[in-house]
């Protein structure tokens, strides 16, 4: 591959159709907004997307990359769209997305170069990053279960805790009467 042909040329290019598959996904009233609103506090889901689609995108392409930057990248794009209550299928999809761009961009050029084996790290690395992705997502929902138990477990306490003081329900716990076992 020539100079022009490499990833590093057509990284943006690159970054930003992907970044266009993956807002397609949201519903049409976020997409617009998504795209244009570059600011991380009025949009933070697209500021934290665009973050991770670049470090993610090196990382596919082989650049020297540490392996806190990917994890957190992922991390990052993993954790916006797991409390999105998006299903695993789309939250952890939003990776292969980026397999047709590279496709489009960078098969015919490998192949012209000799270079295949050099294009199909490229999908290796993708997979790999969606198992990553994958397990992060699981652990991400995980945390959002367990806080939406312990909200319920909260709530039901202060009720529970309500109507005994209100003589609708009968006190639960250490009673004064002692029991013996024998």
């Amino acid at each position: 591959m020539n100079a022009e042909q490499s990833p590093d040329a057509r990284r943006t290019q690159a970054i930003n159709q992907w970044l266009d598959a993956v807002f397609a996904m949201y519903p049409l009233e976020n997409t617009g907004f998504m795209r244009t609103r570059e600011d991380r506090f009025a949009n933070p889901v697209g500021h934290a997307l665009r973050q991770a689609a670049e470090a993610l995108y090196d990382a596919v392409t082989g650049a020297d990359t540490e392996r806190e930057a990917i994890n957190a990248a992922l991390a990052a794009m993993v954790r916006v769209r797991a409390v999105q209550d998006l299903r695993p299928d789309q939250a952890v999809g939003a990776l292969f997305l980026l397999k047709p761009i590279l496709r489009e961009l960078f098969l015919v050029d490998a192949l012209a170069a000799g270079d295949f084996r050099g294009y199909l790290d490229m999908e290796s690395r993708v997979d790999t990053l969606a198992l990553m992705a994958f397990n992060l997502y699981v652990a991400d929902r995980e945390a959002v279960y367990a806080e939406r138990v312990a909200e319920q477990r909260r709530s039901t306490a202060q009720l529970r805790r309500w109507a005994e003081r209100h003589g609708l329900v009968a006190p639960v716990g250490p009673t004064s009467a002692s029991c013996d076992v024998s």
